[in-house]
């Protein structure tokens, strides 16, 4: 990940797409990033618009058209519901824009495959926003494995669980989540999905177990423990927006270790457990913001004409992942 600060310096359009819970973190990360000139929020919402306006000096619309028929946008920031991806992800690219679009990308492989050719064939920069991928912490996770730090990895654990109902209040599962049509498992394990991508190797995925949990709507689910077998250990997921916790916890294991990433610690986030010893012993990372690094990776790419790190050939290969469990019944 590159920094924009050296050089000369080139500022780069940007328009988000979608200011709900997300997209208005990815607008305060656009507009404090050096590398930036015109910045636009663009949500059909008024208040939403209103919010926005109240707290940063921007560019406010109500409609993407607006955007996309702005010939000084040269990249867009997708953060808008999961099933309206594709369209404004292609007419971005028809238009001459750069895209950053969060997670999942598409509902399909199929939309997900003829937005990279249509990526390649206007060369346009195509991003996702594994924010994880880009953490700091995991970074350092993956230069340990890398280094050889586990011979033999007996299980993995991954758990997501959000404590929604008491952060948040009901409201807003019925008004976000089960409005656009998204369970906790397209919700969440897409973060599991892309981190467990990044850090591991393995030849298949078998899933072999999910179990739902089904509190404030009969179709869609709000809790999930997913058991998948990689043909070498076993990985559990478990996933939640309702449980009485918060917990954002990475376990690795073999018969030695076991590494502990718990992102919840403002530092200090990585821990390594010798078990014989029964010693703890902190792993030094860096700790910035991830979703800054995110809009710094994207921004340098657009800037530079390069790949992303999360390009569309990531995004497949995540999805394919990813799509195995949730279409698993």
């Amino acid at each position: 990940m590159d920094s924009m600060s050296g050089g000369e310096a080139v500022m780069t359009n940007v328009a988000v797409l979608g200011l709900g819970w997300w997209g208005s973190k990815i607008l305060r990360n656009v507009v404090q990033h050096p590398g930036t000139g015109k910045v636009v929020g663009a949500d059909p919402l008024l208040l939403r618009r209103k919010e926005i306006k109240n707290n940063q000096d921007v560019i406010v619309v109500d409609h993407h058209d607006n955007v996309f028929d702005d010939p000084e946008i040269d990249a867009v920031v997708i953060a808008t519901p999961p099933a309206t991806h594709f369209d404004l992800i292609r007419k971005a690219f028809e238009t001459g824009k750069d895209v950053l679009v969060t997670k999942p990308p598409t509902k399909t492989i199929e939309e997900l495959e003829s937005l990279v050719a249509l990526a390649g064939r206007y060369e346009r920069v195509f991003m996702m926003d594994s924010t994880f991928v880009y953490c700091e912490p995991v970074r350092r996770i993956k230069e340990l494995l890398d280094d050889g730090l586990f011979d033999d990895i007996r299980f993995v654990q991954s758990l997501r669980y959000g404590n929604d109902l008491r952060m948040h209040h009901v409201n807003r599962l019925r008004d976000t989540m089960i409005a656009n049509e998204v369970d906790v498992i397209e919700d969440l394990l897409f973060h599991d999905m892309a981190i467990l991508n990044y850090l591991l190797q393995w030849e298949s995925l078998k899933t072999t177990a999910v179990h739902r949990s089904y509190t404030f709507s009969e179709e869609f689910c709000d809790t999930a423990f997913i058991r998948i077998d990689t043909g070498n250990f076993p990985i559990h997921i478990g996933l939640s927006w309702t449980l009485p916790e918060r917990r954002r916890e990475l376990v690795i294991a073999d018969a030695e270790q076991q590494l502990i990433f718990d992102d919840l610690k403002p530092e200090n986030k990585i821990t390594l457990f010798e078990i014989e010893e029964r010693k703890e012993r902190l792993i030094e990372h860096g700790n910035r913001e991830p979703l800054f690094l995110v809009i710094d990776h994207f921004l340098n790419c657009v800037k530079n004409r390069s790949t992303p790190f999360t390009d569309g050939a990531y995004m497949l290969n995540v999805m394919k992942s990813f799509l195995s469990v949730v279409g698993f019944s």
